[in-house]
This record gives structure tokens, C-alpha cells and sequence, in this order.
């Protein structure tokens, strides 16, 4: 019986916590539009103005936009990117193209920010999103602009 209370108790107080936690990125305010970006349940959406003022690739704009994100080179292979801040642990997000999984991170570095329309991050590695799985290292959803607009 004390076992469950105790269940009963970290489930509620830890979403609590969580949520007070994490109120600003870099003195900004969650949720709110800050020229293209905004926090949206359990991720970040990148669009308009936040795309277009990005270097070319999609990786390099990525950077400074999402807390915590942070890009480690490998000479000769993809790059390794961490969303929570833990660079101790291997691994990467998954990445989507359109609805379709990507082999892996290099795919950030050829796309041009110019041919995206939005980009979803999740850190925590799930959305609410049909058709996504979830991915303990995070989920990066990118979305195309259409060949006709």
C-alpha cells in the first residue's frame, strides 16, 4: 500500500516540477512565437523567420534555437546531436523527412533551409504526432515546402 502511494505521488508531483522547471528558454518565454519559434507540448516548432535566418543548411540553423542542442563532429561520418545536454551518452535522434525515417543525421546538412517549411524537435523523443515512433534520444520531424508553393 505504501508503494502505491508513493506511485501515486511521483506521478503527480513529477509533471508538476517538470512544468515549473522548464518555463523560459535563454529568458524567453515558452510557448510564445519568438520570430519562428515556439514551444508546442513536448517540442519546439521552427518556421518563417527562424528558417530564413539560418546559414543554408538545416543543421547550422538549429543551433542557438533549441535549448540544449548541441552538434558533435565526426571526421568523415554524420554528426552526432544531442538534445538534452547529455554529450556523456551516444546516440541520435531519429529523423523524419516528410513522414519518412532518414538513414540518419547527414541528411540535416545537405537539406537548405530555402526547401523546408517547418521543423518539429522533440527532445524527449515523442509526439503526439500520428505515424511517429519514439525514440529515447529524440525525434526531428522535417517538413518540405511543396514543389508548387
Amino acid at each position: 500500500m505504501e508503494s502505491q502511494r508513493h506511485a501515486l505521488l511521483t506521478l503527480i508531483c513529477v509533471p508538476v516540477l517538470l512544468a515549473g522547471c522548464g518555463t523560459t528558454t535563454g529568458g524567453r518565454e515558452l510557448g510564445v512565437p519568438q520570430d519562428g519559434v515556439r514551444h508546442e507540448g513536448a517540442g519546439f516548432v521552427i518556421t518563417g523567420r527562424a528558417l530564413e535566418d539560418g546559414p543554408g543548411n538545416l543543421l547550422e540553423t538549429l543551433v542557438g534555437k533549441i535549448p540544449n542542442f548541441r552538434i558533435q563532429r565526426n571526421s568523415g561520418g554524420c554528426p552526432i546531436i544531442h538534445l538534452r545536454g547529455a554529450v556523456g551518452l551516444q546516440g541520435n535522434p531519429h529523423v523524419y523527412v516528410d513522414g519518412t525515417r532518414t538513414a540518419g543525421t547527414c541528411v540535416l546538412t545537405s537539406l537548405r533551409t530555402v526547401d523546408v517549411s517547418r521543423i518539429e524537435v522533440y527532445p524527449m523523443g515523442f509526439t503526439t504526432r500520428p505515424g511517429y515512433g519514439t525514440h529515447a534520444h529524440g525525434l526531428i520531424l522535417v517538413f518540405m515546402r511543396s514543389a508548387g508553393g
